[in-house]
């Protein structure tokens, strides 16, 4: 929320030196702030067993972007003086210094990622997961470790693909960074919705954790409803989980009723 932060205290400037370029880049810094923070505690969320975010090209693409909404207002502010008059332009070097680190980050962003997928490419490790599949837990372990508070657990799993992609079932031990609103899912048996590459890559999968799957033959009994949900709202309130993560758990939840 650094940013945010910044973006309060820029804009109070600008109104009270009635400099609307100010104010707009620290409107538009208040904003991207927290979106922002959320972007980056998803790329956490996606850590592979190596400890490396596992980044696909779409979540690439809206960092990126983030970055340049971030970065070329603030520096077109800046650098032509949008809003700014020449009494108080001392100021345009606040957006131009924020402009100018957005815009290095998110080229030093793309020049290693577009670096790792050439070197993925040429030994073979690149290939996103889009066979679409079912991950079933076999066991769990925790490691002792957190990611923004989410613990990072040794799950074993038996992964089967769709019968259409022709692929056979296999197991697999792999590290997680499990959200919180998940962890009542880890039961035996139980498991969750996923894209997979395949045997050949088999860490590389894309868990849809919000997709619990029950047993076969074993639905969610509506008994354990209000423990759910009573769980769910220490979780809520303890700020474990966010607003969207509470609603979007608490609808399913109630759907299974």
């Amino acid at each position: 929320m650094k940013l945010a932060a910044l973006g309060l205290v820029t804009a109070a400037i600008g109104l009270i030196l009635s400099e609307s370029g100010l104010v707009a880049v620290g409107v538009l810094w208040v904003v991207l702030g927290p979106i922002m923070r959320q972007h980056g505690r998803r790329l956490e969320a996606k850590k592979d067993a190596t400890g490396q975010p596992d980044i696909s090209g779409r979540t690439f693409a809206l960092g990126t972007l983030l970055w340049l909404a971030l970065g070329v207002p603030s520096l077109l502010v800046g650098l032509l003086k949008l809003g700014i008059s020449p009494e108080h332009e001392n100021w345009r070097w606040l957006p131009i210094v924020i402009g100018v680190l957005a815009l290095g980050i998110g080229g030093l962003g793309g020049l290693l990622y577009a670096t790792g997928s050439a070197i993925g490419a040429v030994t073979g490790t690149s290939t996103p997961p889009t066979v679409p599949a079912t991950i079933r837990i076999r066991s769990s372990k925790e490691t002792g470790t957190f990611i923004n508070e989410r613990p990072r657990l040794e799950l074993e799993l038996t992964v089967e693909p769709e019968a259409a992609s022709g692929l056979a079932s296999y197991e697999v031990t792999k590290l997680a960074t499990v959200p919180f609103t998940a962890l009542g899912s880890l039961r035996v048996g139980d498991g969750f919705a996923a894209l997979v590459v395949g045997p050949n890559e088999p860490t590389a999968m894309e868990i849809h954790w919000d997709q619990p799957i029950s047993a076969q033959g074993s639905p969610e009994e509506s008994v354990d409803v209000p423990a759910r949900l009573a769980e769910l709202d220490r979780l809520h309130r303890a700020g474990k989980v966010t607003d969207d993560e509470y609603n979007a758990q608490r609808e399913r939840i109630l759907g299974s009723l």
